[in-house]
């Protein structure tokens, strides 16, 4: 088990819309403003739970269902921009069950070395 799970937070209060990193080891989830902060993540893999995911792509309301679980994070503040050499990964179960990119329809459980926040989106 990774030590990390990273997502991004969409419950109603004071940490709506930020990133979310539980520290499974710990037991504690801190919330970074994606506008201000990222984080890089290493050892990574991309978590999904498909029966979950499948639920909400049917028409149920979203839940907890994808994260990005690393042994590592490191936060950092904003850059301006991502090397255009980096993927975009996508998770949004209303449109897709699984983590996709441009040209892959289901990456679940891709291990990737090293991955990075920018603003509300994940790239590695």
């Amino acid at each position: 088990m990774k030590r990390y799970k990273v997502r991004f937070h969409l419950a109603s209060g004071d940490n709506y819309m930020k990133w979310q990193v539980f520290d499974l080891q710990e037991n504690t989830k801190d919330y970074f403003d994606p506008e201000f902060k990222s984080i890089i993540m290493r050892d990574c893999r991309l978590g999904n739970n498909p029966a979950t995911a499948k639920k909400i792509f049917d028409g149920e309301n979203k839940t907890v269902c994808a994260w990005v679980a690393c042994e590592d994070v490191t936060i950092i503040d904003s850059p301006n921009s991502i090397s255009k050499r980096m993927t975009h990964y996508k998770y949004n179960p209303k449109k897709n069950p699984h983590w996709h990119t441009q040209t892959c329809h289901n990456v679940d459980n891709l291990p990737l070395k090293t991955m990075v926040t920018h603003k509300r989106k994940v790239y590695g």
